[in-house]
């Protein structure tokens, strides 16, 4: 009777010394790990947790989340991952609807779990951590016991939940391991959020084949610091969505960095073109092999293709992979009726290992995507789009109708359409069309606020256009295809321009992420349309070039050119405004001593 515990519980006892778990700050091996994973469940078993109960997980991305969620799994209960970075509101709505037992936090985020635990016990990690004696007989799981509960987007206007049993987790975490031959020599990332599907498929893909995993936090170490960990630590199979790839690539080549240890690069979320393709071949090295998967939160991956640098796509995109083990894909037209040979239709997966409640079909075990492909005449299935209005942000699947939802609940919207649109630099975003109640002119800087205390960040729109009324067709339906473009609308305007070589070094490097004209030295990066992996980009350019010991955090903290600036020099900002030709000079000289240190410890490292 295996079961995702019973696996992991076996490559401890092969492998008790070996990395299980290493982050920047910890390291720890399959025996420590197991037994903190211990200590948490005796916590939790005391606080009345048992097999079948939920608990919810709320932490920051670090190695503490894998032993807390390894701790209800030994309970034989399901985890439910409540992301730090969301707002409290969706948390405390996830946690109501998920019933939880008891909610486990890092005591870093215990402030925040306060608001969300409400009737419910709560409980610090780090206390059970210090005082608990690992439970060496927790009761057992079975097969077809809940494993965890993820919530994604819904088109209702709030979370859905995805639940997941162990044998399903089990098939989908070899079909991974087998996939990307993963074995006990592998460092494996874990760069998803827990939150999310694909950390599923990193996590135990390593834990239950003896490798080692390795969770990066890449809005801690930015584009920069996330090359040089994975450098250092040689990681082997890095998985990545599109952006944070190209951010990666675009590094790599900017620093004429290489990372000769990694075999794998697998990547999923969205279609890769040839020009990632291209990227790929330049910068990784000649051994390293791409992967490209396709799956939802549903059916984790139901097709894979892994190929090496002289592969060559048929068309002008990767196609879709191929149907992994004990898994069927067809195509179906709108009646159902499966097509066969060449044509456009819905994906739909059939397999015995889907989510529980996600299957159709007369005797379930089928799952219709809502995503449209074309089949070529060689087989090859093309990704097209959605037949629905769900959309992919940075990879992560959004349904629009909840963003409208969230929009026409703040008291200044009377009606809001969403949609996606490619910005300047090819990224896809979302814009918010929005017609105003009456007597009020609503601000986007106050919108992109009021959204950010609802929905997580990759749902808030970058771009808004105020509409008199939004435009309808003849049978009065909303007329998207009328919608005006977001790069249709007036160009940014500058309020105080920067005022010296350092404000103009930083807005240049705006202008460059952002993809627009100008920017005032009194602007808010994120009101301009800046998201985390825009803020991820002028972090490699400005700690690259200008400002070596820069953080992700200090963007964070300094969202203006002026406070960012000042941030970077103080005394040269707190000076005149005119700042000395000499002390340019010098501040120039210093950035590039420390590009060329940071050049060289990367070197060295490689």
């Amino acid at each position: 009777m295996e079961t995702l515990t019973h696996i992991f519980n076996a490559r401890v006892a092969e492998r008790p010394a070996a990395p299980a778990v290493v982050t920047p700050q910890t390291r720890w091996t399959y025996a420590q790990t197991r037994e903190r994973a211990l200590r948490i469940a005796a916590g939790l078993r005391a606080a009345g947790v048992g097999p079948g109960d939920r608990v919810g997980l709320l932490f920051a991305h670090s190695a503490e989340m894998v032993t807390a969620l390894l701790g209800v799994l030994h309970l034989g209960a399901a985890y439910v991952p409540l992301d730090a970075a969301y707002p409290p509101e969706r948390l405390a709505y996830m946690a109501q609807h998920a019933r939880l037992r008891v909610v486990l936090a890092a005591s870093a985020q215990a402030e925040t779990a306060t608001l969300i635990a409400t009737d419910r016990p709560l409980r610090v990690y780090e206390v059970l951590d210090r005082t608990m004696r690992p439970d060496p007989h927790p009761p057992a799981a079975r097969p077809g016991s809940e494993a965890y509960v993820l919530y994604t987007s819904g088109s209702t206007g709030r979370p859905k939940p995805i639940v997941q049993i162990h044998r399903n987790v089990l098939h989908h975490a070899k079909v991974w391991i087998d996939g990307l031959a993963v074995t006990s020599a592998d460092r494996v990332s874990l760069q998803s959020a827990y939150s999310w599907d694909s950390a599923v498929q990193d996590t135990f893909a390593a834990l239950l084949s003896g490798a080692a995993l390795y969770p990066v936090d890449f809005r801690a170490l930015g584009t920069g610091g996330l090359l040089t960990w994975m450098a250092a630590e040689r990681i082997t199979v890095y998985h990545s969505t599109l952006p944070i790839f190209r951010a990666l690539a675009g590094a790599m080549a900017a620093r004429r960095a290489e990372l000769p240890a990694l075999r794998v690069l697998a990547l999923g979320g969205d279609t890769i073109g040839l020009a990632d393709l291209d990227l790929y071949r330049r910068v990784f090295a000649a051994g390293c092999r791409l992967a490209g998967a396709y799956g939802s939160s549903e059916c984790s991956c139901a097709l894979l293709r892994v190929v090496g640098r002289d592969y060559v796509p048929p068309t002008g995109v990767f196609p879709l992979g191929f149907p992994v083990a004990e898994t069927q894909v067809r195509l179906v037209d709108d009646a159902g009726v499966t097509i066969t040979g060449p044509g456009i239709g819905e994906i739909v997966v059939t397999s015995a290992y889907l989510a529980p409640g996600a299957t159709t079909g007369p005797s379930g075990g089928e799952l219709r995507t809502g995503d449209l492909a074309r089949r070529l005449d060689d087989g090859t299935l093309l990704l097209l789009g959605r037949r629905d209005f769900q959309v992919k942000i940075a990879g992560i699947r959004v349904e629009t109708g909840e963003v409208e939802s969230a929009l026409t609940r703040l008291p200044e919207i009377s009606e809001a359409v969403v949609m996606p649109f490619l910005d300047s630099a090819g990224e896809r975003q979302l814009a918010g069309y929005v017609v105003p109640a009456a007597g009020t002119r609503p601000a986007p800087a106050r919108l992109r606020a009021a959204l950010r205390t609802i929905l997580p960040d990759h749902a808030v729109p970058t771009a808004y256009i105020v509409l008199d009324a939004l435009p309808l067709t003849a049978n009065h339906k909303i007329d998207r295809a009328a919608l005006p473009h977001p790069l249709a609308a007036p160009a940014v305007r500058v309020t105080t321009p920067p005022r010296d070589g350092l404000e103009r070094a930083i807005a240049d490097a705006w202008c460059a992420a952002l993809g627009v004209p100008a920017v005032g030295r009194d602007d808010n990066f994120f009101d301009l349309g800046g998201t985390s992996l825009r803020l991820a980009v002028v972090h490699e350019r400005l700690s690259r070039d200008l400002a070596p010991q820069l953080t992700m955090t200090d963007l964070y903290r300094a969202p203006t050119v002026g406070r960012l600036a000042a941030l970077i020099d103080p005394a040269a900002t707190a000076a005149d405004p005119g700042v000395s030709a000499a002390a340019e000079r010098g501040r120039r000289r210093r950035a590039l001593q420390g590009r060329t240190a940071r050049t060289s410890m990367v070197g060295e490292q490689l």
